[in-house]
């Protein structure tokens, strides 16, 4: 035999919930007896196979489970017979176990869950089931009876239930169990009858049922339902006739039930008047204790009061002897404090005698030192006296005198206040005079002044007029010069060089105006000598300002808002490059390009109360049909392009760089850097040739101050490359490259100048970078102001 696991409360717990199962199992199953004080391992021993588990579910619902489970079970039947435990235990809505806790762990969890099984099938031991534990429909399936409403107690009726007498530890024989067991089992198969077979039981199961005590031991809930088994029964039948030995097993089921039902009644009546007279008894004594609390309070109340009177009464004597205590101390103090003050001031009173008796005596003799200096003090006082006697004598003498001197004076200043008042008399009459005279001048000045201003009236007149005036001076020069001609051809004639022979000339005449006789050795006749017209010839004496001057009057219309082209055209080595821009940048020497700029400021600044001009500088030049910016510090890698159209501001090479200038050095400065960067090369004909054409561009905007008008012109002053002969200049590689696109140029300007002059449809700017860059300037042909320069020199024959 075991002995009880665990120690303490919770052990001797777990050891009854084990005792109550151990003697509900032996009830059910008395042939597998295990002591009730059996150990968990021997409990656990006896239900590890789920052989006892499931005669238990079987035995409390019959047919539950099918198939055999009994004798040696190996490891996979075991675990399969603990499965359908489980699962009926779950289909039944109670709280399981896991396998693990049948093994090796807790046995409380199987307990818990086997007790839980004994009180949802038995109503009577429902005490151990928990309140969570619900009683589902599946219980119905399974023919567990469930309990909807409250019980007659085994108590109420007199007797004691097997049940009971097992949960208070009531051990009874075998003998007495298996009677109990076999009366409760022969009640169960009458509860668990199907409907309609009531009628089916014999006369002696239901004798036998009678004589045993299985109505005594049946649950109410259980004879209710018999009793609506068999009237349901009794209704469904079509005569409705009952037998009579299922009436007697009704009325005997009535009886017990209305049996229980007194017993139950007189029970609760009992109950009612035991608690009324306890509620008598418990209201008798509260009321007792109630007068006993109530007279204690009041006696100690006044206990309390006396008492707190006794203490205010002491509180007070305190205080007041308190304060007498304060009161003599402080006037001990006071007395002190007057005693002090009486002392000191007896001692300011002895030194105050003291000190008034030396005042006393400082006094005296002070007042006898100051009645011997009164005595001195009079005496010098009688002194002064006579001496102011004597001097008041001596000032009355004085003063009559100075009374004779004024009055001598007085005189004197009457007749010269006579005279006076005579003079003022012909100042009045001068005054009056001066007024007529200055009255006279006023009117004089007057008029001068209205003469003045309407002589001013005619200068601002004239002033307002100057601007109409300079419009029609400006529109009448440029008048003359187109009546000149919008294309001017001059030629210049170069001076032999030193070396040359002066013999060789092919010039046999020049003309004062403009004719140029040609000889050809190599012809007979006529055709020896050709004659040109130009507008003038220079001759080679003619200096730059000379050659300048011709075209000095070109320059205006630029800043009245005309486009001007100068360039220099011939073979190379005719002076070119010299005409234009000159030897050296001495002002002597000055070429076309910086004359011209001079000018241009000249005029500009002149103007500067009636206009305003700004002046832009682009300077580029065209090398084997490219087009280069001259102002730009890297030339040899920038190709500039040209706009068929010329922009609103006038630029035809808008990349290329456009430099403000505000006098000439700012242009010579500019040239000199495009100079040197221009391409030369030798030639047998020139050891320095052009050999590409230069463009000095000139951009200027006017605006007219006084209507803010504003005006555009563009002044182009080129140096064309020389045109050459390949045969004679010896020129090969990139020298002769240079002379074909220079000689490809000139003729593609020569070819537009022709087409414009004949007035063609087509005119062919697109064959030349050159025509390209001059063709806004060559469109307005007829409405711009054109100079051409032809330098030839003719050092041979040929």
């Amino acid at each position: 035999m075991g002995s009880v696991d665990g120690r303490g409360v919770e052990g001797i717990h777990e050891a009854n919930r084990r005792a109550q199962l151990i003697g509900w199992m032996n009830a059910l199953l008395p042939e597998f007896s295990l002591p009730p004080d059996s150990s968990s391992e021997e409990l656990r021993e006896l239900l590890s196979d789920g052989v006892v588990l499931c005669r238990l579910v079987n035995t409390l619902i019959p047919g539950v489970l099918e198939g055999s489970w009994e004798g040696y079970a190996p490891s996979d039947q075991r675990l399969g017979n603990v499965k359908k435990f489980l699962s009926v235990v779950s289909d039944m809505g109670l709280p399981g176990f896991s396998l693990k806790d049948l093994d090796e762990g807790l046995m409380s969890s199987v307990v818990e869950c086997l007790l839980v099984l004994r009180g949802s099938v038995d109503p009577r031991l429902g005490d151990d089931i928990p309140p969570d534990v619900t009683r589902t429909p599946l219980r119905k399936q399974w023919g567990v009876q469930e309990m909807d409403k409250p019980q007659v107690p085994a108590a109420a009726l007199g007797k004691r239930s097997p049940a009971e007498d097992m949960r208070n530890g009531v051990a009874d024989s075998k003998t007495h169990q298996k009677t109990s067991v076999f009366s409760g089992q022969k009640v169960r198969e009458v509860f668990q009858l199907k409907r309609g077979s009531y009628s089916d039981l014999t006369a002696a199961k239901i004798s036998e049922m009678m004589h045993s005590n299985s109505l005594d031991n049946a649950p109410t809930q259980s004879l209710i339902s018999v009793v609506n088994g068999i009237l349901d029964e009794s209704i469904e039948r079509k005569k409705g006739e009952i037998p009579h030995r299922v009436v007697y097993l009704l009325r005997k089921v009535v009886q017990e039930i209305e049996h229980r039902l007194c017993i139950q009644a007189e029970h609760i009546r009992s109950q009612n008047v035991t608690i009324k007279t306890r509620e008598q008894k418990y209201c008798s004594k509260i009321k007792a204790l109630e007068m006993l609390v109530n007279g204690t309070n009041e006696e100690n109340q006044m206990a309390i009061n006396r008492l707190q009177i006794v203490k205010n009464e002491k509180s007070q004597i305190e205080e007041k002897k308190e304060l007498c205590e304060k009161d003599v101390q402080r006037l001990m103090k006071e007395k002190e404090y007057s005693k002090s003050i009486i002392m000191n001031l007896t001692k300011d009173m002895e030194a105050m005698n003291r000190l008034h008796e030396q005042q006393l005596e400082q006094i005296g003799r002070k007042a006898k030192e100051m009645e011997e200096q009164l005595t001195t003090r009079v005496k010098e006082v009688e002194y002064l006296l006579l001496q102011s006697n004597k001097k008041v004598e001596e000032l009355e003498i004085a003063s009559r005198l100075k009374s004779q001197l004024w009055d001598q004076k007085e005189n004197i200043f009457q007749s010269y206040m006579d005279n006076q008042q005579l003079v003022i008399k012909d100042i009045r009459i001068l005054s009056q005079s001066y007024e007529n005279d200055m009255y006279a001048l006023q009117m004089q000045w007057r008029n001068e002044i209205s003469n003045l201003g309407s002589g001013l009236k005619c200068l601002v007149d004239a002033a307002e007029n100057y601007h109409k005036v300079l419009t029609e001076n400006q529109k009448l020069f440029n008048e003359v010069q187109e009546l000149k001609g919008n294309i001017r051809v001059y030629c210049r004639v170069r001076p032999f060089l030193s070396g040359q022979d002066k013999k060789s000339t092919t010039i046999d005449y020049m003309g004062e105006n403009g004719e140029l006789l040609i000889s050809n050795p190599f012809k007979q006749g006529k055709d020896g000598h050709r004659m040109f017209k130009f507008n003038k010839v220079f001759t080679p004496f003619a200096s730059q300002a000379e050659v300048f001057s011709d075209i000095q009057p070109l320059i205006r219309s630029v800043l009245d808002g005309f486009n001007v082209c100068i360039f220099a055209y011939g073979q190379t080595g005719s002076g070119k490059t010299y005409t234009m821009s000159g030897p050296t940048t001495s002002k002597q020497d000055w070429g076309v390009n910086y004359r011209a700029l001079n000018d241009l400021f000249d005029i500009s600044l002149s103007r500067r109360n009636a206009f305003s001009y700004e002046v832009g500088v682009q300077m580029v030049e065209i090398y084997n049909e490219q087009v280069r910016d001259l102002l730009s510090n890297d030339i040899a890698q920038k190709t500039l392009g040209i706009w068929n159209t010329s922009q609103p501001n006038g630029l035809v090479v808008p990349d290329a760089s456009l430099h403000s200038v505000k006098s000439t050095s700012d242009v010579l400065d500019l040239m000199e850097i495009g100079q040197a960067n221009r391409a030369v090369g030798s030639t047998a004909l020139n050891e320095r040739s052009s050999r590409s054409h230069s463009i000095l561009t000139v951009h200027v905007r006017g605006m007219d101050l006084k209507n803010g008008s504003t005006s555009r012109g563009c002044l182009h002053l080129i140096d064309l490359a020389g045109s050459e002969r390949v045969e004679k200049s010896e020129v090969t590689g990139d020298r002769l490259k240079e002379a074909q696109y220079i000689n490809k140029s000139l003729s593609a300007l020569g070819d537009v100048i022709f087409a414009l002059s004949q007035k063609s449809a087509h005119v062919p700017y697109r064959n030349s970078k050159l025509t390209q860059v001059l063709q806004s300037s060559l469109d307005l042909l007829f409405s711009s102001r054109w100079t051409s320069k032809n330098s030839n020199v003719c050092s041979d024959k040929s």
